[in-house]
């Protein structure tokens, strides 16, 4: 575990706006032992709001951690 990797990813999880946060958060938190229908449901989103907003967070979490110097394709092994 890279310390300054890791503050890297929460600073930028901060940055995130509230419900493509929420709606990464949640996924990561479960684990993968919910459904995202389940998920969702538990922010009182549609399912499409919840995937758009999961992929948003995404999006930007990826932007916000090339401006900080991580290439993503290198530190997945990709």
């Amino acid at each position: 575990p890279d310390p300054m990797l890791r503050d890297a990813i929460q600073t930028c999880r901060d940055k995130l706006p509230d419900r493509p946060r929420q709606a990464l958060d949640a996924r990561l938190a479960s684990g993968g032992g919910k459904d995202d229908d389940e998920l969702a449901s538990s922010l009182g989103m549609k399912l499409n709001t919840f995937l758009q907003n999961f992929t948003r967070a995404r999006q930007l979490l990826a932007e916000c951690l090339r401006r900080r110097g991580v290439h993503l394709d290198v530190e997945l092994g990709a």
